[in-house]
């Protein structure tokens, strides 16, 4: 099933861990007011994609490194709130791939985290 592809590349199958949170953006109007009382103006919400990767070969590493090379992405996700698959424009953190071995030119890489967050 694909649940979460980036730039069009599903990476379903390189995902061990999958969280969706979802931002309230409010003006630097909110707060409080003179009488204490809470003041929000929400002027938008958007969706932050926490990804944990399991381990990965270095084919699945190049594929997966190719499909976030620019910093702006497509990720289309499975949306917890409609249950449907949606797709965002977002930016993400810095992808660090740690090795785990290096053994007669086959490589595994380590299970790792990233981040992508709603434009």
């Amino acid at each position: 099933m694909n649940y979460l592809s980036i730039n069009g590349v599903d990476v379903s199958n390189l995902v061990s861990g999958l969280k969706v949170g979802f931002e309230t953006l409010v003006s630097e109007d909110s707060g409080r007011n003179a009488n204490g009382d809470t003041v929000l103006d929400i002027i938008n919400r958007k969706a932050k994609i926490y990804v944990t990767f399991r381990p990965m070969d270095g084919n699945e590493m190049a594929r997966l490194l190719g499909a976030i090379s620019s910093y702006v992405v497509d990720v289309s996700f499975r949306n917890p709130q409609t249950n449907t698959i949606s797709t965002v424009t977002a930016y993400h953190g810095t992808p660090e791939p740690e090795y785990y071995w290096i053994h007669n030119n086959q490589v595994l890489y380590k299970s790792f985290n990233l981040n992508f967050i709603e434009l």
